[in-house]
């Protein structure tokens, strides 16, 4: 740490960086991505063997095996800027692929298909037709740019409250919105309990299945996914439910 001078540092102003493990090939594989002025990059090698969370221990067990490096991403950066390359960053290579706790900050960081993000910056919402009518899911908290249709089909199908089965009632399709754009649809057959079919990509807590409901169901016919799959669609407000009747 005393190799790299203040001076250095100020140069950089607001900056990204990014932890990386050292593969075998030399690689540099992010673990973790942050922002920061001065030195920052360098305090979370400080006490790692008192720290217990992972970041520091997965830190700590790559500088004892000489595999750590420290990358900048950007810099010369302001403030919001660097909020922004940040959030990016971490969308991009997936929380999920990261010791990263959360997301970012940056206001218009969100992995979007372009035509998805067309469709929202133009603010062009299209109305569903009342025979393919249904219940939207929204699936914003779960939901993660890289998902497959196994995953997407996970979060949405369940794991949810009586009370929110109750507004789906007899809906024969269920919508999985995130932020508003519909990235899939599927046709319910039927509400069962929690844990009645098998999560593959997902780990439920056995505690919070009781009294939790999921449907059974599958892919909606291709041409209700051509006419509304990857548009932002016209709903009313969910007032904090998850579910919505649309």
């Amino acid at each position: 740490m005393k190799l790299y001078s203040s001076n250095f540092f100020n140069k950089l102003k607001s900056y990204v960086y990014a932890y990386c493990e050292i593969n075998e090939d030399n690689r540099r594989i992010p673990i973790y991505i942050g922002k920061g002025k001065g030195n920052r990059c360098l305090s979370h090698l400080t006490n790692l063997d008192q720290k217990i969370d992972s970041k520091s221990k997965k830190i700590l067990e790559l500088k004892n095996k000489n595999k750590l490096g420290i990358d900048i991403i950007a810099y010369n950066l302001d403030d919001k800027t660097s909020f922004i390359v940040e959030s990016a960053c971490i969308d991009l290579m997936g929380i999920e692929n990261l010791t990263n706790l959360v997301k970012g900050k940056g206001d218009n960081v969100k992995r979007t298909p372009l035509d998805e993000l067309m469709n929202i910056i133009l603010d062009k919402p299209v109305k569903i037709q009342k025979e393919h009518s249904g219940v939207g899911i929204l699936i914003n908290r779960d939901y993660k740019p890289n998902f497959g249709d196994l995953e997407t089909f996970e979060i949405t199908r369940g794991i949810w409250r009586k009370n929110l089965v109750t507004i789906a009632g007899e809906a024969k399709y269920a919508y999985a919105l995130y932020h508003g754009v519909v990235k899939e649809i599927y046709e319910i057959h039927d509400w069962v309990k929690a844990g009645t079919q098998e999560y593959f990509t997902r780990k439920l807590d056995p505690s919070i299945k009781k009294d939790r409901f999921e449907f059974v169901g599958k892919i909606a016919p291709q041409y209700l996914r051509d006419k509304y799959k990857g548009k932002l669609i016209e709903k009313n407000r969910s007032y904090g439910n998850s579910f919505i009747k649309i």
